[in-house]
């Protein structure tokens, strides 16, 4: 049977036991091309409703649901997911949502619905503050870490563990699409997206910077610490006061520590940008501590739960992390497509303001990873740098007035 959202409902009743038969089931397509917020590019996901039961369905085929230009990739993958929930599960217990059904042939698995939660990213967008996010953060990544690690594996199974999740497809997304430069190969912009596009060259033209930056692309296949989630940014973390749970993993593979950090934090440094802009001090200050509370939560896991000194390589995944979160920060504005954290603004001034801020703060941490070794000193240098933008913004447009 063809999986749509026509035959989904009969193909379910059928074939599981969480609906009641004798009762209709309603299915309801979620896309992000109804909804640009929705984060379905690859996968096909479906609310599935029957009374006051409610959940989520997600179906993988070689063809996308969004309209990104990407080579055909293996529907393999949904039941890759599906095992990933399940493995991180028992490791992170409460932060990932409960699984009920799959069906590795049909490409397709039943999950929580978590309409009960707000997304991260919305909320962060809204000025919500939520205090424990960068520990949970923290906690989260260190705990599926650190068990998935070569260092706390046998050899046997670390090698069962990598070779089942090699994921290639969707490794090559990462490394060719998502961290590589994106091409000036759009026709027609705004003088504001030829702004941020001339920043990105500028940026590349440091030989220094374009080399870190080709390293560091070429470490997410090579070096392989342990099973990282691949897409870990504020849109796939659900959360409350009292709740914190991450969905899409269908990246996991092995990788390095440094990534899932890096590419969480980028999203913490747009708004951090956004909000300085804005003006909201409580706001940066409150981001700020996110970025300290997820690194030091990170570490003293890591310290707890594995022997040995650890702090030369707690220096490494800092310095990585940065590059990444850096790459990831930057690629996503020179992109130029929807980036809801700069979506707020009244003006697209202020919003070419905010996402040059975001640029110039990436810059410097790529620029200067390498001399950073605490979570402390990466916020003075990120603090220092937004009061010279907006020092220099403030000059230029008094200058601008008395001409």
């Amino acid at each position: 049977m063809e999986i749509s959202e026509h035959t989904l409902a009969d193909y379910l009743l059928q074939r599981t036991t969480l609906f009641d038969q004798t009762r209709p089931l309603f299915v309801t397509v979620l896309s992000n091309e109804k909804d640009k917020y929705v984060d379905g590019y690859l996968n096909y996901l479906y609310i599935l409703k029957q009374g006051h039961k409610k959940y989520i369905a997600k179906h993988s085929k070689k063809t996308i649901s969004s309209g990104i230009s990407l080579a055909p990739i293996d529907p393999k993958r949904n039941y890759l997911e599906y095992m990933t929930y399940q493995l991180r599960a028992g490791l992170a217990p409460q932060m990932v949502p409960e699984t009920y059904f799959a069906d590795s042939s049909a490409h397709l698995f039943i999950m929580e619905d978590l309409s009960y939660l707000t997304v991260l990213r919305f909320a962060l967008c809204r000025g919500d503050q939520f205090p424990r996010l960068g520990k949970q953060v923290g906690e989260y990544l260190a705990r599926t870490h650190v068990a998935t690690s070569k260092m706390k594996l046998s050899d046997n199974d670390w090698q069962v563990l990598s070779n089942y999740f090699k994921n290639t497809d969707m490794r090559m997304i990462i490394t060719d699409f998502i961290l590589k430069p994106p091409l000036r190969s759009h026709p027609t912009m705004t003088i504001y997206q030829e702004a941020l596009l001339a920043i990105l060259e500028i940026i590349l033209q440091d030989v220094a910077v374009k080399d870190d930056w080709q390293n560091l692309i070429e470490d997410i296949s090579n070096k392989d610490d342990c099973l990282i989630h691949g897409d870990f940014h504020s849109s796939n973390v659900f959360v409350s006061q009292t709740s914190f749970k991450v969905i899409d993993m269908e990246y996991t593979m092995t990788g390095p520590f440094s990534y899932d950090i890096g590419y969480f934090l980028a999203n913490i440094l747009s708004q951090y940008a956004a909000f300085t802009i804005r003006g909201d001090i409580s706001m940066c200050a409150y981001l700020l501590q996110v970025i300290k509370d997820t690194y030091k939560t990170y570490f003293t896991y890591f310290s707890d739960h594995l022997p040995g000194n650890q702090q030369k390589q707690f220096t490494e995944i800092l310095q990585d992390s940065l590059g990444y979160l850096a790459m990831a920060n930057i690629n996503r504005i020179a992109n130029l497509g929807e980036f809801p954290d700069f979506d707020n603004f009244s003006s697209e001034q202020e919003s070419f303001l905010a996402k040059g801020l975001s640029m110039m703060l990436a810059q410097k941490l790529l620029k200067n990873r390498r001399q950073l070794d605490t979570p402390e000193a990466v916020c003075e240098l990120l603090r220092a740098t937004r009061n010279d933008f907006l020092t220099n913004l403030f000059i230029n447009e008094n200058a601008l007035i008395l001409t």
